[in-house]
C-alpha cells in the first residue's frame, strides 16, 4: 500500500521552508532552504531545485501546496519593489516544483490555511508578532527538533518551517486557496 505524501512549501527569498507529510500527518521531512549566501535570482532558484531534487529522490510526492505570495502593502513591511520580488520568486519556486515533482502547485492564502487548522492569532496582542504566534503553535503540535544557532534558537528560520507545515498540513485537509 502505498502513502499519499504532501510537500508544502514557505517561499521566501531569504529562506525556503519546506515540510513533507505523510498520509497520517506525520512529519517526514521538514527543513528549511537557507538562500542567504545565493545573491542572485538565478542561484536562488537552483539552491531551491537542487533541494527539491534531494527530496524527490527519497520521497514519492503526491501533492504540492506553496503559500500564496503577499499580494498587498502592508505598512513598514513592504514596498511594490519586494511585493514584485516574491511575486516572482515565488512563480519560479512553483515551475521548479512543477520540475521536479511532475505536479502543479496549489496555492493557498496563509490566512486559510491557518483558519483551516484552527490557529487563533489575537492581532490585539503585540506581545508577539503572528509568526512567532504560528511557530508557538506548531510547535506544540509536532515534534520537531528545530534548528539552532550558537547564540540559541534561530527563530527566522523556525517560523519559515513551521509556516511550510501549516502550509502542508491545511492542503492535506482539504484547504483550497
Amino acid at each position: 500500500m502505498t502513502s499519499r505524501v504532501v510537500i508544502g512549501l514557505d517561499i521566501s527569498t531569504s529562506c525556503t521552508g519546506v515540510c513533507c507529510l505523510n498520509e497520517l500527518g506525520e512529519i517526514l521531512f521538514i527543513s528549511p532552504i537557507d538562500l542567504t549566501k545565493k545573491k542572485t535570482f538565478v542561484e536562488k532558484c537552483s539552491h531551491v531545485k537542487e533541494e527539491l531534487e534531494k527530496i524527490s529522490k527519497t520521497l514519492k510526492i503526491d501533492e504540492v501546496f506553496i503559500e500564496q505570495n503577499l499580494s498587498s502593502f502592508r505598512r513598514g513591511l513592504s514596498s511594490a519593489h519586494t511585493i514584485n520580488t516574491l511575486a516572482r520568486f515565488n512563480g519560479a519556486c512553483d515551475l521548479i516544483a512543477y520540475q521536479v515533482f511532475g505536479i502543479a502547485a496549489i496555492s493557498l492564502n496563509v490566512t486559510n490555511a491557518r483558519n483551516h487548522l484552527k490557529i487563533k492569532i489575537d492581532h490585539k496582542d503585540k506581545t508577539l508578532t503572528t509568526k512567532q504566534k504560528v511557530f508557538n503553535w506548531v510547535d506544540t503540535v509536532v515534534n520537531v527538533d528545530w534548528p539552532k544557532k550558537k547564540s540559541g534558537e534561530n527563530k527566522e528560520t523556525c517560523f519559515d518551517m513551521a509556516d511550510a507545515y501549516v502550509v502542508a498540513k491545511a492542503g492535506m485537509m482539504g484547504c483550497k486557496e
